[in-house]
């Protein structure tokens, strides 16, 4: 009895030592488990990359101390190996919180962006402020711990350079005026010694042809900060702004209305006229022939002569703007109609209507007429006195202002 009781103690014993070891082992699994729970959990937590987005910025400082520019985008090399990184860390893991693909990835790249608010007018020894933006979104999906979005940098290295002035870039420029308003040419010269001038283009900004009396023209001066580099100069206003107006004046323009002829111009050229009539042969037959008469010849030579040449009217023509410059068009005419008798060997007259043409007559700036009366020219004649007036007037109702003047 004693001996069956030892051996069911012992049997006991045995039970409880190993029910004992049981329990260790599944506690023993259990906190491996927690364990392995634990590190799992902090390794998905964990971020694939940690980074101050500022300094992910492309930053160029170009220009000269004080008038500096700072560009600032994105550095692709850098940007390409923290989503390097983080590709690499993300395939590394068995277990993720999201699924990631190339989209992801190129998104992330696209919303980054970098600038400064104080980029321009830099001088050396200036701070700027860089400033990154992101997708914060993207940026928590793929796990990217952005510790910093700003830095800020001093500003360096930026060529100190000699200033000049507008006046003195325009002081030794030629602007040369010519011809008579409203046909004026203009052109310009750089004439400077000056190290950095001389090497400058002039240019007229929107050239025309022709100019008249009292327009603007306006001439820029080309530079680029090549040539302030090479030369140690530059001018104190942008490049673009480097501009000077010219007053075009030659002191003299065409006469625009008959209000403007001064006084006796009229007279003078009705008497110069009056040289015109020297060869009646010139238009002798014409008339005679439209007159019904019979031409007399001698030696097979006509016989005209001019009996009598007397005023009859007076036209000033100016031409239209629009029209001004279109072949054949003269920008004023001064026509004078004459009454003229004309005769040949045998006595037999006939009258006829003549016009002398003056044209191109200017206006100096003190008021004085300038004209060549030296050399008069008949410019129609006929027996019918309507068509000389169609030929002067009714012409050129399209083209010109027509006034009729008096002596």
């Amino acid at each position: 009895m004693q001996k069956n009781l030892r051996e069911n103690r012992k049997y006991l014993r045995r039970r409880a030592r190993r029910r004992k070891r049981i329990i260790i082992f599944f506690i023993f699994l259990m906190i491996l488990a927690m364990c392995a729970f634990i590190v799992l959990r902090a390794q998905i937590s964990l971020p694939y990359a940690t980074v101050d987005l500022s300094t992910l910025a492309r930053i160029e400082i170009s220009g000269f101390d004080s008038d500096g520019i700072a560009t600032v985008d994105g550095d692709e090399d850098k940007i390409d190996s923290l989503l390097k990184e983080v590709r690499s860390s993300y395939e590394d893991q068995m277990f993720h919180v999201h699924e990631l693909d190339d989209t992801d990835f190129a998104a992330f790249r696209q919303s980054l962006s970098f600038m400064t608010p104080n980029g321009n007018g830099l001088s050396n020894g200036q701070t700027i402020k860089i400033i990154a933006s992101y997708d914060e979104e993207l940026a928590k999906k793929l796990k990217i711990d952005v510790t910093a979005q700003s830095c800020e940098v001093t500003v360096e290295g930026l060529q100190e350079l000699k200033r000049v002035s507008v006046d003195e870039v325009f002081a030794d420029l030629d602007v040369d005026v010519s011809g008579i308003s409203p046909e004026i040419s203009v052109s310009v010269e750089n004439k400077s010694s000056h190290p950095f001038i001389k090497k400058l283009r002039f240019a007229i900004v929107d050239p025309k042809e022709f100019y008249s009396e009292g327009d603007t023209v306006s001439v820029r001066a080309y530079f680029d900060e090549n040539l302030c580099r090479a030369t140690g100069y530059t001018v104190d206003v942008p490049a673009d702004e480097c501009v000077k107006d010219y007053s075009v004046s030659v002191g003299e323009r065409y006469i625009s209305s008959a209000s403007e002829l001064p006084p006796g111009i009229v007279a003078k050229a009705v008497d110069a006229g009056l040289n015109a009539f020297r060869d009646a042969n010139e238009y002798g037959v014409r008339v005679f022939c439209e007159a019904n008469l019979v031409p007399v010849y001698i030696n097979r030579k006509a016989t005209f002569v001019y009996d009598s040449c007397s005023f009859d009217s007076a036209y000033f023509k100016t031409v239209f703007p629009e029209k001004r410059g279109e072949l054949g068009l003269s920008y004023n005419d001064l026509d004078i109609l004459y009454d003229v008798v004309i005769s040949q060997a045998d006595g037999t007259t006939c009258t006829a209507k003549a016009a002398v043409r003056f044209s191109n007559l200017v206006l100096d700036d003190d008021g004085s007429c300038s004209y060549d009366f030296s050399n008069p020219t008949i410019f129609s004649m006929s027996y019918f006195g309507a068509r000389v007036k169609k030929n002067v007037v009714d012409e050129y109702k399209s083209t010109h202002d027509i006034e009729k003047v008096g002596l």
